[in-house]
Parts: structure tokens; sequence; C-alpha cells
């Protein structure tokens, strides 16, 4: 029987010569001509992964950004449909964190191979809105702040600059009041930062959450509350040693349930894309819910989960 795939590629971000690799690589493989449906500024791919479900397609190759995957991941999750990622962004979070190569041909070796893993998703509600998934991060504070604030006329004049200068303005907000809730357990911070992974790894291969996995049916909740400049050298040198530094202000809780209770809305983020404004986040793991093609171990699968 003939294998069928469904492409869903950021035409922005796949280059035609990459996308003619891809549909190369599909057929030598056995596949019938993809359904190929290329994402918009107005669905980053929603409605093009439910078109390719409803197909009854046997892959979902995601090429694209941080957002194409997340949403794709998000879509497919609780169907019997297995996903594969072309990574093509600058973050690349989920390829980081199961180990896909961030070239296209690595990434297709991958895609196309035998090897498959069941990782969890994490469901999202925001102020109690319509449900919506991240396979990665999500969370509040300084980086959702940074990336709100940015400024895409002065981005586009000096570059990487205008991050530096959304960080100041959102430094003046912060730290911001939160109370946090993990399987019931209450805490109260002053924080910079709160951050809720399903896995650990940043770009440049740093992990903020050392004991993250993607299917140790856990999430995890990352807490910095820096006061004073030795405190945020102690929590850099957290993040570079992966070992927490006595008095760092930084805490993670590990559990199944999390919340994060903010006293007024601010930006929030899923997977590095800013989405929207709120003031509860609310947080359920979803263990085992998405087929991915991924090596069975990778070099960051180790260590079990637990509070520091």
């Amino acid at each position: 029987m003939t294998l069928r795939c469904a492409v869903v590629a950021n035409p922005t971000k796949l280059s035609d010569a990459d996308a003619a690799q891809v549909r190369e690589r599909l057929t030598s493989a056995g596949y019938d001509e993809p359904l190929w449906l290329e994402t918009s500024k107005d669905d980053p791919g929603r409605a093009m992964t439910r078109q390719a479900v409803d197909a009854g397609v046997d892959l979902v190759l995601a090429a694209g950004g941080d957002g194409t995957i997340r949403v794709v991941a998000a879509e497919l999750a609780g169907t019997q449909v297995a996903m594969a990622i072309i990574p093509a962004g600058t973050g690349n979070l989920l390829a980081r964190n199961l180990g896909v190569p961030l070239d296209v041909q690595g990434a297709l070796d991958i895609a196309l191979g035998i090897d498959e893993r069941r990782i969890d998703t994490v469901v999202l509600r925001v102020d109690g809105g319509e449900p919506d998934r991240f396979a990665v991060m999500a969370g509040t504070g300084l980086d959702a702040m940074i990336m709100d604030g940015v400024d895409e006329r002065v981005k586009k004049f000096i570059g990487p600059g205008a991050y530096f200068i959304s960080a100041g303005k959102a430094l003046g907000r912060l730290p911001v009041p939160v109370q946090v809730t993990v399987d019931g357990r209450k805490h109260k911070r002053n924080a910079i930062i709160c951050l809720i992974g399903s896995c650990g790894t940043l770009t440049g291969d740093l992990r903020l959450i050392p004991d993250a996995q993607p299917d140790d049916g856990l999430i995890h909740l990352y807490v910095a509350y820096p006061t004073r400049f030795t405190h945020w050298l102690k929590a850099f040198a957290r993040l570079v040693t992966r070992r927490p530094r006595k008095d760092d202000h930084v805490h993670v809780w590990a559990g199944r349930k999390i919340e994060i209770r903010l006293q007024d809305k601010d930006a929030y983020e899923l997977d590095g894309d800013v989405e929207g404004e709120g003031s509860l986040l609310q947080a359920e793991v979803d263990p085992g819910s998405l087929r991915i093609r991924a090596s069975a171990a990778h070099q960051f699968d180790r260590g079990t989960a637990k509070s520091s």
C-alpha cells in the first residue's frame, strides 16, 4: 500500500531548493505525491493540519519555525497520525529537545526513518478561554515582555539591538507578584520569569530545566526571582552548570497541573511566540499524546524530575 504524507510548510522559511529535496526524498521513500499545504499570515497551520488528518495521511511533516511546529503538534495531539519536523526557524526548540538535526537532509533522515516516540503535550487555558497546546515551554515574565515590546521599526534598522531596548523597558516593570500552584501546592513570589516546561532545552543547548524530559508525564515550573546582582550571577551559573546554587533565587517544581496567577494581565508566550495577554494560566500535561519521528533516546534524556 502506498504511504501518504502531508507537508505543512511555512513558505517564508522553506526555500524552493529545500522543498524540492523534501519532495524527492518522500518519493524515494515510497510515499505518494505529498499533500502540500502552505501556511499563511492568518493561519500558521491549524486548518492545514486538520485537512491533512481528514485526508487520512500516514505522516504530517511540519516545515517551519517554532510557531508552525507548535501549531501542527497541537492539532495532531490525540490523533494517531505521526508528525515529523523539518526545523526551519531560528529557535527550533522542539527539534533541539528531541535531537532532530537542524539541517534539512538530517531532519529528513529522521522523518523517513523508523524511530518514533510518544511525547507529552501540555493543555493550556488562559483566563478560562479555549484550550491550546504546546510541547516545549510557555510562560510569562521577562522573555514574553521582551518579545512583546520589540518595536519592529527599530528592529528593522538595528537588528538584535531592538531586543536589548525592549529588555530595558521590561525590567522597569519587573518583578511582579505571582501566585503559582503545582498539584495543589501554592507558592508566592515576586518573579522575573515564570515558565512552564515539558522540555528544558533552549537555543545554544542551554538547559533551563535539566530534569525535564518530553515523555516523563510531568511538567515543570521554573520561577526566577532575583533581587540582587549576585542572584543574577548565581542564576546564570545554575543555567550553565545545570546545578542549583545556594540562594540563587530560582525554584523549579514538577507536577501534572500548574497554575500561574498574576495580579494584572500581562503578555504570555508559547514556544517563544507571544500569543496574547492573560492573568491566569492553567496548564495540565497530556502524557504520550503526540506521535513524533525522533530517536528513542537523546543525550539530554537523563535524570529524575524533582523540585529544587
